[in-house]
């Protein structure tokens, strides 16, 4: 059970809401900056899964990288920045391969 979305939030929702983090995520890496309204949907949903505990340190990481930027913070990623981004985004859409298990 550990880092795996917990369907009480609304599992189709909250899907979505990994996938907008997985967008985000991706933007980031390609060196864009995500749309607003995804990139704040990707940081609530990978808080609520960071919140409820066991997450790994990926996951945390994007987590921590998506809330800066949705509260207004940027991030100055320069080739390996965006690297680790990509990485990132990898991560967090194996989320979504666990959930379908």
């Amino acid at each position: 059970h550990r880092g795996r979305p917990d369907r009480s939030l609304g599992g189709r929702l909250e899907a979505v809401t990994v996938a907008d983090a997985i967008y985000s995520l991706a933007e980031i890496a390609a060196g864009r900056t995500p749309e607003r309204s995804r990139l704040v949907a990707g940081a609530l949903a990978l808080d609520t899964i960071k919140l409820r505990g066991g997450a790994s340190q990926d996951v945390l990481d994007a987590a921590a990288g998506l809330e800066l930027m949705a509260t207004g913070g940027e991030l100055d990623l320069d080739e390996r920045g965006r690297i680790r981004a990509a990485h990132l985004a990898d991560a967090v859409a194996m989320l979504n391969n666990e959930e379908g298990r």
